[in-house]
Protein backbone atom coordinates (compact mmCIF):
# COMPACT_ATOMS: atom_id res chain seq x y z
CA UNK A 1 0.00 0.00 0.00
CA UNK A 2 3.23 2.64 0.55
CA UNK A 3 4.29 1.75 -2.57
CA UNK A 4 0.76 2.61 -4.40
CA UNK A 5 0.21 5.54 -2.31
CA UNK A 6 3.89 6.47 -3.02
CA UNK A 7 3.38 6.18 -6.96
CA UNK A 8 -0.41 6.95 -6.88
CA UNK A 9 -0.16 10.34 -8.97
CA UNK A 10 2.53 9.88 -11.97
CA UNK A 11 3.37 12.80 -13.43
CA UNK A 12 4.78 13.00 -17.00
CA UNK A 13 8.01 14.35 -15.74
CA UNK A 14 7.71 11.74 -13.33
CA UNK A 15 6.98 14.16 -10.23
CA UNK A 16 3.74 13.29 -8.11
CA UNK A 17 0.92 15.41 -9.74
CA UNK A 18 -2.78 15.17 -7.95
CA UNK A 19 -5.31 14.55 -10.23
CA UNK A 20 -7.95 16.62 -10.16
CA UNK A 21 -10.63 16.80 -7.83
CA UNK A 22 -14.20 15.47 -9.82
CA UNK A 23 -14.92 11.78 -11.07
CA UNK A 24 -11.46 10.80 -12.31
CA UNK A 25 -12.76 8.02 -14.62
CA UNK A 26 -16.06 7.28 -15.52
CA UNK A 27 -16.64 3.13 -17.01
CA UNK A 28 -19.55 1.95 -18.46
CA UNK A 29 -19.27 -1.84 -19.51
CA UNK A 30 -21.85 -3.23 -21.90
CA UNK A 31 -22.03 -7.13 -22.09
CA UNK A 32 -21.32 -8.15 -25.39
CA UNK A 33 -21.07 -5.22 -27.60
CA UNK A 34 -19.66 -6.09 -31.01
CA UNK A 35 -18.52 -3.64 -33.67
CA UNK A 36 -19.49 -6.15 -35.93
CA UNK A 37 -23.77 -4.47 -34.98
CA UNK A 38 -22.85 -1.62 -33.22
CA UNK A 39 -20.96 -0.13 -36.75
CA UNK A 40 -24.49 -0.39 -38.62
CA UNK A 41 -26.16 1.32 -36.45
CA UNK A 42 -23.63 3.88 -36.12
CA UNK A 43 -23.41 4.06 -39.62
CA UNK A 44 -27.84 4.53 -39.79
CA UNK A 45 -27.72 7.33 -37.61
CA UNK A 46 -29.18 5.12 -34.45
CA UNK A 47 -26.86 5.41 -31.73
CA UNK A 48 -26.25 9.33 -31.69
CA UNK A 49 -24.74 9.44 -28.37
CA UNK A 50 -22.02 6.23 -28.99
CA UNK A 51 -21.15 7.76 -32.11
CA UNK A 52 -20.68 11.81 -30.66
CA UNK A 53 -18.47 9.85 -27.68
CA UNK A 54 -16.47 7.83 -30.37
CA UNK A 55 -15.55 10.99 -32.42
CA UNK A 56 -14.28 11.92 -28.85
CA UNK A 57 -12.10 8.82 -27.87
CA UNK A 58 -9.65 6.35 -28.99
CA UNK A 59 -11.33 3.28 -30.02
CA UNK A 60 -10.83 -0.11 -31.35
CA UNK A 61 -11.01 -3.97 -30.89
CA UNK A 62 -10.54 -6.04 -27.78
CA UNK A 63 -9.46 -9.55 -28.47
CA UNK A 64 -10.97 -11.60 -25.25
CA UNK A 65 -10.04 -15.05 -23.83
CA UNK A 66 -10.15 -18.01 -26.38
CA UNK A 67 -12.15 -19.76 -26.24
CA UNK A 68 -13.05 -18.61 -22.60
CA UNK A 69 -16.07 -16.62 -22.99
CA UNK A 70 -17.75 -16.59 -19.97
CA UNK A 71 -18.71 -13.77 -18.81
CA UNK A 72 -17.89 -13.37 -14.73
CA UNK A 73 -13.96 -15.06 -15.83
CA UNK A 74 -13.89 -12.23 -18.39
CA UNK A 75 -15.05 -9.40 -15.92
CA UNK A 76 -12.48 -10.50 -13.10
CA UNK A 77 -10.16 -10.72 -15.25
CA UNK A 78 -10.58 -7.01 -16.96
CA UNK A 79 -10.55 -5.60 -13.36
CA UNK A 80 -7.73 -7.73 -11.60
CA UNK A 81 -5.57 -7.90 -14.88
CA UNK A 82 -5.09 -11.56 -14.03
CA UNK A 83 -5.91 -14.58 -15.86
CA UNK A 84 -8.69 -16.81 -14.57
CA UNK A 85 -6.35 -19.25 -12.65
CA UNK A 86 -4.54 -16.49 -10.80
CA UNK A 87 -7.70 -14.48 -9.59
CA UNK A 88 -10.07 -17.54 -9.22
CA UNK A 89 -13.28 -16.93 -10.51
CA UNK A 90 -13.73 -19.82 -12.86
CA UNK A 91 -17.38 -19.38 -14.32
CA UNK A 92 -20.73 -18.83 -13.14
CA UNK A 93 -21.56 -22.12 -11.00
CA UNK A 94 -19.26 -24.34 -9.22
CA UNK A 95 -19.67 -28.21 -7.86
CA UNK A 96 -21.93 -30.67 -8.94
CA UNK A 97 -24.75 -28.60 -7.49
CA UNK A 98 -24.19 -25.79 -9.65
CA UNK A 99 -24.17 -23.21 -7.18
CA UNK A 100 -23.67 -19.68 -8.25
CA UNK A 101 -20.19 -18.08 -7.59
CA UNK A 102 -19.82 -15.46 -5.49
CA UNK A 103 -17.32 -13.16 -4.35
CA UNK A 104 -15.60 -15.48 -2.19
CA UNK A 105 -13.98 -16.99 -5.53
CA UNK A 106 -11.91 -13.57 -6.12
CA UNK A 107 -8.28 -14.39 -4.77
CA UNK A 108 -6.67 -11.13 -6.28
CA UNK A 109 -7.35 -7.84 -5.58
CA UNK A 110 -9.39 -5.55 -8.42
CA UNK A 111 -9.44 -2.22 -9.59
CA UNK A 112 -11.06 -0.79 -6.56
CA UNK A 113 -8.63 -2.25 -3.89
CA UNK A 114 -5.69 -0.94 -5.91
CA UNK A 115 -7.65 2.33 -6.51
CA UNK A 116 -8.85 2.23 -2.60
CA UNK A 117 -4.75 1.89 -1.42
CA UNK A 118 -4.14 4.95 -3.36
CA UNK A 119 -7.21 6.70 -1.99
CA UNK A 120 -9.45 6.70 -4.82
CA UNK A 121 -13.17 6.42 -4.01
CA UNK A 122 -15.01 3.79 -5.96
CA UNK A 123 -18.85 3.06 -6.88
CA UNK A 124 -19.16 -0.23 -8.67
CA UNK A 125 -22.80 -1.31 -10.03
CA UNK A 126 -24.12 -4.83 -10.61
CA UNK A 127 -20.55 -6.47 -11.28
CA UNK A 128 -20.77 -9.94 -11.76
CA UNK A 129 -19.94 -12.36 -8.46
CA UNK A 130 -20.21 -9.11 -6.54
CA UNK A 131 -22.60 -11.36 -3.95
CA UNK A 132 -22.22 -10.46 -0.96
CA UNK A 133 -20.40 -6.69 -1.32
CA UNK A 134 -17.86 -6.05 0.62
CA UNK A 135 -16.46 -3.00 1.98
CA UNK A 136 -14.70 -0.80 -0.20
CA UNK A 137 -13.71 2.44 -0.25
CA UNK A 138 -16.86 3.85 -1.59
CA UNK A 139 -19.68 1.64 -2.66
CA UNK A 140 -20.49 -1.86 -4.13
CA UNK A 141 -24.08 -2.81 -5.22
CA UNK A 142 -24.15 -6.19 -5.89
CA UNK A 143 -25.06 -8.74 -8.71
CA UNK A 144 -28.23 -10.08 -6.64
CA UNK A 145 -29.40 -6.85 -5.64
CA UNK A 146 -32.12 -7.46 -8.76
CA UNK A 147 -33.28 -11.10 -7.64
CA UNK A 148 -33.88 -9.79 -4.23
CA UNK A 149 -37.45 -9.80 -3.07
CA UNK A 150 -39.14 -6.19 -2.26
CA UNK A 151 -41.62 -7.41 0.21
CA UNK A 152 -39.28 -8.26 3.36
CA UNK A 153 -36.25 -6.79 4.60
CA UNK A 154 -32.80 -6.62 2.73
CA UNK A 155 -30.83 -9.82 3.52
CA UNK A 156 -26.93 -9.00 4.10
CA UNK A 157 -24.67 -8.40 1.68
CA UNK A 158 -26.87 -7.02 -1.11
CA UNK A 159 -24.96 -3.08 -1.29
CA UNK A 160 -22.11 -2.46 1.23
CA UNK A 161 -22.21 -0.28 3.29
CA UNK A 162 -25.42 -2.04 4.17
CA UNK A 163 -27.21 1.65 5.31
CA UNK A 164 -27.52 1.73 1.76
CA UNK A 165 -29.35 -1.53 1.44
CA UNK A 166 -33.25 -0.18 1.60
CA UNK A 167 -32.97 2.88 -0.80
CA UNK A 168 -31.06 0.47 -3.11
CA UNK A 169 -34.31 -2.25 -2.84
CA UNK A 170 -36.75 0.87 -3.08
CA UNK A 171 -35.37 1.53 -6.49
CA UNK A 172 -35.29 -2.08 -7.92
CA UNK A 173 -38.08 -2.28 -10.54
CA UNK A 174 -40.50 -4.89 -10.62
CA UNK A 175 -40.91 -6.65 -13.83
CA UNK A 176 -44.77 -6.68 -12.75
CA UNK A 177 -44.33 -2.46 -12.97
CA UNK A 178 -43.80 -3.03 -16.53
CA UNK A 179 -46.47 -2.63 -19.52
CA UNK A 180 -46.50 -3.35 -22.98
CA UNK A 181 -46.39 0.44 -23.73
CA UNK A 182 -43.31 0.56 -21.75
CA UNK A 183 -41.91 -2.44 -24.07
CA UNK A 184 -43.34 -0.77 -27.19
CA UNK A 185 -40.27 0.52 -28.33
CA UNK A 186 -38.78 -3.21 -29.05
CA UNK A 187 -41.39 -3.98 -31.37
CA UNK A 188 -42.84 -2.82 -34.73
CA UNK A 189 -45.26 0.05 -34.40
CA UNK A 190 -48.90 -1.35 -34.05
CA UNK A 191 -47.94 -4.33 -32.33
CA UNK A 192 -49.87 -3.40 -29.15
CA UNK A 193 -50.28 -6.13 -26.47
CA UNK A 194 -49.63 -8.61 -29.17
CA UNK A 195 -46.35 -9.95 -27.81
CA UNK A 196 -47.44 -10.19 -24.38
CA UNK A 197 -50.54 -12.00 -25.60
CA UNK A 198 -49.63 -13.96 -28.01
CA UNK A 199 -45.98 -14.94 -26.94
CA UNK A 200 -45.76 -14.67 -23.31
CA UNK A 201 -43.10 -16.61 -22.42
CA UNK A 202 -40.71 -14.41 -24.81
CA UNK A 203 -42.18 -11.19 -23.65
CA UNK A 204 -41.88 -12.66 -20.01
CA UNK A 205 -38.03 -13.05 -20.63
CA UNK A 206 -37.50 -9.46 -22.46
CA UNK A 207 -39.39 -7.96 -19.64
CA UNK A 208 -37.03 -9.40 -16.93
CA UNK A 209 -33.90 -8.59 -18.85
CA UNK A 210 -35.16 -4.78 -19.22
CA UNK A 211 -36.58 -4.65 -15.77
CA UNK A 212 -33.23 -5.59 -14.26
CA UNK A 213 -31.18 -3.10 -16.61
CA UNK A 214 -33.67 -0.65 -15.49
CA UNK A 215 -32.94 -1.16 -11.92
CA UNK A 216 -29.24 -1.00 -12.06
CA UNK A 217 -29.55 2.00 -14.38
CA UNK A 218 -31.79 3.74 -11.05
CA UNK A 219 -29.26 2.82 -8.44
CA UNK A 220 -26.60 3.95 -10.98
CA UNK A 221 -28.22 7.61 -11.35
CA UNK A 222 -29.21 7.79 -7.39
CA UNK A 223 -25.71 7.43 -6.70
CA UNK A 224 -24.56 9.84 -9.02
CA UNK A 225 -27.09 12.25 -7.15
CA UNK A 226 -26.11 11.67 -4.16
CA UNK A 227 -22.45 11.53 -3.95
CA UNK A 228 -19.00 11.92 -5.80
CA UNK A 229 -16.91 9.25 -6.81
CA UNK A 230 -12.90 8.89 -7.69
CA UNK A 231 -14.10 5.92 -9.98
CA UNK A 232 -17.80 5.28 -11.28
CA UNK A 233 -18.67 1.67 -12.96
CA UNK A 234 -21.81 1.53 -14.40
CA UNK A 235 -22.39 -2.31 -16.32
CA UNK A 236 -25.62 -3.36 -18.21
CA UNK A 237 -25.82 -6.98 -18.88
CA UNK A 238 -29.03 -6.81 -20.67
CA UNK A 239 -27.62 -6.80 -24.14
CA UNK A 240 -25.94 -10.11 -23.70
CA UNK A 241 -29.11 -11.78 -22.46
CA UNK A 242 -31.34 -10.01 -25.21
CA UNK A 243 -28.47 -10.96 -27.77
CA UNK A 244 -29.20 -14.93 -26.59
CA UNK A 245 -32.38 -14.56 -26.46
CA UNK A 246 -33.25 -12.98 -29.56
CA UNK A 247 -30.86 -12.58 -32.13
CA UNK A 248 -32.07 -15.56 -33.76
CA UNK A 249 -35.28 -13.34 -34.84
CA UNK A 250 -32.78 -10.66 -35.64
CA UNK A 251 -30.85 -13.56 -37.82
CA UNK A 252 -33.51 -15.92 -38.32
CA UNK A 253 -30.91 -18.04 -40.54
CA UNK A 254 -29.32 -18.65 -37.55
CA UNK A 255 -32.38 -19.92 -35.65
CA UNK A 256 -31.82 -23.51 -34.36
CA UNK A 257 -35.76 -23.90 -35.06
CA UNK A 258 -38.16 -22.85 -37.79
CA UNK A 259 -39.75 -19.40 -37.13
CA UNK A 260 -42.42 -18.23 -37.98
CA UNK A 261 -43.27 -15.41 -40.29
CA UNK A 262 -44.90 -13.71 -37.82
CA UNK A 263 -42.24 -14.05 -34.91
CA UNK A 264 -39.74 -12.69 -37.09
CA UNK A 265 -41.84 -9.34 -37.94
CA UNK A 266 -42.59 -8.82 -34.22
CA UNK A 267 -39.17 -9.74 -32.66
CA UNK A 268 -36.45 -9.32 -35.27
CA UNK A 269 -35.34 -5.94 -34.53
CA UNK A 270 -35.65 -6.30 -31.22
CA UNK A 271 -32.00 -6.32 -30.87
CA UNK A 272 -30.60 -3.49 -32.74
CA UNK A 273 -33.88 -1.81 -30.76
CA UNK A 274 -32.10 -3.10 -27.23
CA UNK A 275 -29.01 -1.02 -28.75
CA UNK A 276 -30.65 1.78 -29.16
CA UNK A 277 -32.06 2.05 -25.68
CA UNK A 278 -28.60 1.15 -24.36
CA UNK A 279 -27.14 4.64 -26.51
CA UNK A 280 -29.72 6.45 -24.75
CA UNK A 281 -28.86 5.40 -21.65
CA UNK A 282 -24.92 6.04 -22.34
CA UNK A 283 -25.89 9.56 -22.90
CA UNK A 284 -27.84 9.71 -19.74
CA UNK A 285 -24.61 8.70 -17.90
CA UNK A 286 -21.99 10.95 -19.50
CA UNK A 287 -24.32 13.39 -18.81
CA UNK A 288 -24.10 13.10 -15.36
CA UNK A 289 -20.81 14.12 -15.30
CA UNK A 290 -18.87 17.40 -16.74
CA UNK A 291 -17.96 17.33 -20.72
CA UNK A 292 -14.43 15.72 -21.32
CA UNK A 293 -14.86 13.08 -18.02
CA UNK A 294 -12.12 10.24 -18.74
CA UNK A 295 -14.11 7.85 -19.70
CA UNK A 296 -13.99 4.42 -20.80
CA UNK A 297 -16.84 2.35 -22.55
CA UNK A 298 -16.07 -1.23 -23.28
CA UNK A 299 -17.95 -4.86 -23.39
CA UNK A 300 -16.34 -8.53 -22.52
CA UNK A 301 -16.67 -9.54 -25.80
CA UNK A 302 -18.84 -9.22 -28.90
CA UNK A 303 -21.65 -11.91 -30.42
CA UNK A 304 -22.21 -13.41 -33.45
CA UNK A 305 -25.37 -15.82 -32.52
CA UNK A 306 -25.97 -19.17 -33.10
CA UNK A 307 -23.74 -21.36 -35.31
CA UNK A 308 -23.00 -24.78 -36.51
CA UNK A 309 -20.17 -26.64 -35.30
CA UNK A 310 -18.74 -30.29 -36.03
CA UNK A 311 -22.82 -31.06 -37.42
CA UNK A 312 -24.26 -29.20 -34.07
CA UNK A 313 -25.79 -26.17 -33.37
CA UNK A 314 -23.23 -23.72 -30.79
CA UNK A 315 -25.35 -21.85 -28.51
CA UNK A 316 -24.95 -20.21 -25.00
CA UNK A 317 -20.87 -19.14 -24.66
CA UNK A 318 -20.04 -20.58 -28.28
CA UNK A 319 -22.70 -17.25 -29.97
CA UNK A 320 -20.16 -15.40 -28.26
CA UNK A 321 -17.26 -13.57 -30.81
CA UNK A 322 -14.09 -13.08 -29.22
CA UNK A 323 -13.75 -9.57 -30.03
CA UNK A 324 -15.89 -6.93 -28.50
CA UNK A 325 -15.16 -2.94 -28.12
CA UNK A 326 -13.10 -0.56 -25.71
CA UNK A 327 -13.45 3.00 -26.37
CA UNK A 328 -10.87 5.81 -24.01
CA UNK A 329 -11.28 9.67 -23.69
CA UNK A 330 -9.15 11.41 -21.92
CA UNK A 331 -6.01 14.13 -22.43
CA UNK A 332 -4.06 11.86 -23.02
CA UNK A 333 -5.96 10.03 -26.19
CA UNK A 334 -6.38 11.24 -29.62
CA UNK A 335 -9.98 12.01 -30.62
CA UNK A 336 -11.02 9.72 -32.90
CA UNK A 337 -8.23 7.65 -33.54
CA UNK A 338 -8.63 4.19 -34.10
CA UNK A 339 -6.57 0.93 -33.21
CA UNK A 340 -6.71 -2.38 -34.64
CA UNK A 341 -6.83 -4.61 -31.27
CA UNK A 342 -5.72 -4.82 -27.89
CA UNK A 343 -6.36 -7.95 -25.43
CA UNK A 344 -8.71 -8.07 -22.15
CA UNK A 345 -5.55 -8.49 -19.96
CA UNK A 346 -4.54 -4.85 -21.07
CA UNK A 347 -7.44 -3.42 -20.02
CA UNK A 348 -6.81 -3.23 -16.19
CA UNK A 349 -3.31 -1.84 -16.73
CA UNK A 350 -5.05 0.93 -19.28
CA UNK A 351 -7.41 1.56 -16.35
CA UNK A 352 -4.97 1.86 -14.14
CA UNK A 353 -2.92 4.42 -16.11
CA UNK A 354 -5.61 6.93 -16.59
CA UNK A 355 -5.38 6.89 -12.67
CA UNK A 356 -1.85 7.54 -13.01
CA UNK A 357 -1.28 4.40 -11.51
CA UNK A 358 1.42 1.70 -12.27
CA UNK A 359 0.13 -1.84 -12.80
CA UNK A 360 2.11 -4.89 -11.49
CA UNK A 361 4.81 -6.98 -13.03
CA UNK A 362 2.23 -9.94 -11.73
CA UNK A 363 -0.51 -8.34 -14.90
CA UNK A 364 0.81 -9.99 -18.14
CA UNK A 365 -1.05 -6.99 -20.01
CA UNK A 366 -0.23 -4.13 -21.88
CA UNK A 367 -1.36 -0.09 -21.58
CA UNK A 368 -3.11 0.64 -24.32
CA UNK A 369 -0.66 2.50 -26.59
CA UNK A 370 -2.76 2.99 -29.44
CA UNK A 371 -3.92 6.91 -30.20
CA UNK A 372 -1.82 8.17 -27.37
CA UNK A 373 -1.01 12.01 -27.05
CA UNK A 374 3.01 12.85 -26.66
CA UNK A 375 1.90 13.74 -23.39
CA UNK A 376 0.41 10.24 -23.07
CA UNK A 377 3.26 8.33 -24.26
CA UNK A 378 5.10 9.76 -21.55
CA UNK A 379 3.12 8.65 -18.96
CA UNK A 380 2.11 5.49 -20.18
CA UNK A 381 6.12 5.12 -20.67
CA UNK A 382 6.97 6.30 -16.78
CA UNK A 383 4.25 4.06 -15.33
CA UNK A 384 5.61 1.18 -17.30
CA UNK A 385 8.86 1.55 -16.42
CA UNK A 386 7.64 1.91 -12.38
CA UNK A 387 5.27 -0.61 -12.23
CA UNK A 388 5.17 -2.47 -8.87
CA UNK A 389 6.13 -5.90 -8.25
CA UNK A 390 2.72 -7.28 -7.01
CA UNK A 391 -0.50 -6.19 -5.46
CA UNK A 392 -1.24 -9.33 -4.12
CA UNK A 393 -1.20 -7.86 -0.28
CA UNK A 394 -4.22 -5.74 -1.29
CA UNK A 395 -6.61 -9.08 -1.26
CA UNK A 396 -9.25 -8.56 0.83
CA UNK A 397 -9.35 -11.21 3.41
CA UNK A 398 -12.53 -10.90 5.16
CA UNK A 399 -15.59 -11.49 2.68
CA UNK A 400 -19.17 -11.24 4.40
CA UNK A 401 -20.85 -14.74 4.75
CA UNK A 402 -23.37 -15.01 2.25
CA UNK A 403 -26.91 -15.65 2.93
CA UNK A 404 -28.00 -19.21 1.78
CA UNK A 405 -31.41 -18.93 -0.31
CA UNK A 406 -32.04 -22.32 -2.70
CA UNK A 407 -35.06 -20.04 -3.87
CA UNK A 408 -32.45 -17.43 -5.80
CA UNK A 409 -30.24 -20.30 -6.31
CA UNK A 410 -32.70 -21.69 -8.77
CA UNK A 411 -33.92 -18.57 -10.23
CA UNK A 412 -30.14 -17.90 -11.27
CA UNK A 413 -29.15 -21.58 -12.52
CA UNK A 414 -32.98 -21.70 -14.26
CA UNK A 415 -31.92 -18.01 -16.21
CA UNK A 416 -28.60 -19.55 -17.01
CA UNK A 417 -29.77 -22.30 -18.59
CA UNK A 418 -32.24 -20.85 -20.79
CA UNK A 419 -29.21 -18.64 -21.84
CA UNK A 420 -27.26 -21.80 -23.01
CA UNK A 421 -24.61 -21.36 -20.35
CA UNK A 422 -24.90 -24.21 -18.14
CA UNK A 423 -27.15 -27.41 -18.45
Amino acid sequence: MVLVLGLGAVGCGGGREALPAGTKLLVIGIDSADWSLLDPLLAEGKLPHLQDFKAQATSGRMLSFRPLEKSPVLWASILTGLPPERHGVGGFVAGEEQVPVRGSAWLAPALWDIAGAAGYSTAIIGMWTTYPARNINGVMVSDYLAYEKTDHSPRAGLVSPDSLDTVMLDLMVEPTRLTPADLSRFFPAGAGERPAQDYAELYGELLNIHAADLSYLAVARWLAAHGQYDIFFSYLRGPDMISHKFWRYFEPQKSPVTLEEDAIALWGEVVPRYYEWVDEVVGEILGWFPPGTPAVILSDHGFHGPRLGKARLRLGTQEHNPFGIFLVRSPHHQAGAWFDRMELLDICPTLLALLHLPASGEMPGQVLTGGLTSGGRDLVKELEGNRLPSYQDLTPTATLASEEDPEVDEAIRQQLRSLGYIK
